[in-house]
């Protein structure tokens, strides 16, 4: 809950902002949770995250390395936005 409380009090001092950490996955050896909101009124997600022996999965992409596993997060994040504003245009 550390990463909630903390992704939270970040979302309250920068509102215009997203905001993501890594949490614990009690539930599932071999896997974490990225937690992120979208913005401070939004609701917590929480994404699996396994590791493998080559290093990440992740929405069904593997990635090599926490650096791309974060850059493949905001791509994935990119392009849900855009899916969400042109239905939005509809």
């Amino acid at each position: 809950m550390k990463a909630e409380n903390w992704i939270n009090s970040y979302l309250q001092a920068n509102p215009k902002r997203s905001m993501y950490g890594f949490c614990i996955n009690p539930k599932y050896p071999g896997y974490f949770n990225l937690c992120f909101k979208t913005g401070p009124d939004a609701a917590i997600q929480y994404w699996n995250v396994r590791v493998t022996p080559r290093g990440f999965e992740m929405q069904k992409a593997e990635y090599s390395d926490v650096v791309n596993l974060k850059n493949g997060f905001k791509t994935w994040q990119l392009r849900l936005q855009d899916e969400a504003a042109r239905k939005g245009r509809r």
